[in-house]
């Protein structure tokens, strides 16, 4: 092979977009380990952003375009497949933390923007964690 062609056995790096799951004031990493999350080629990690962190994963972008995101809507196995998934991340960062959870399909186009999303809701995402810390919440 000519060394400028690229390698075509290599794996395909395909896009990825940042899913975040929730926000808390620090989730141990640990918490999260195993969980597939909704794509179970990413790992579920946490990201920081000043007293804030993000619950989040890398999904494929191509998971989560308009079209595709309307046809997995539409699929009943497949939307309670990713709303399960999702939900199972956000109980495991809540039994640690106290967690304000994020809606489903809250996606970021990288990790830069998740962070500034945290930055520009610090108040309002502090105030909500405020009243959490210290409680149990049953349900």
């Amino acid at each position: 092979m000519a060394p400028d062609q690229p390698d075509e056995s290599a794996p395909r790096q395909l896009p990825t977009v940042t899913y975040a799951f929730a926000v808390c004031r620090h989730c141990d990493p640990a918490a999260l380990v195993g969980l597939p999350g909704l794509d179970k080629a990413a790992p579920v990690r946490t990201l920081a952003a000043g007293p804030l962190t993000a619950v989040v994963q890398d999904v494929s972008a191509a998971d989560f375009t308009e079209d595709a995101l309307r046809q997995r809507l539409t699929d009943r196995d497949e939307l309670g497949r990713c709303a399960r998934a999702h939900h199972e991340v956000i109980m495991a960062a809540s039994a640690v933390t106290p967690t304000v959870p994020l809606p489903f399909a809250t996606l970021y186009l990288g990790d830069g923007r998740v962070r500034a999303a945290l930055r520009e809701k610090e108040e309002s995402f502090l105030a909500a964690l405020g009243p959490l810390t210290g409680r149990v919440g049953w349900g």
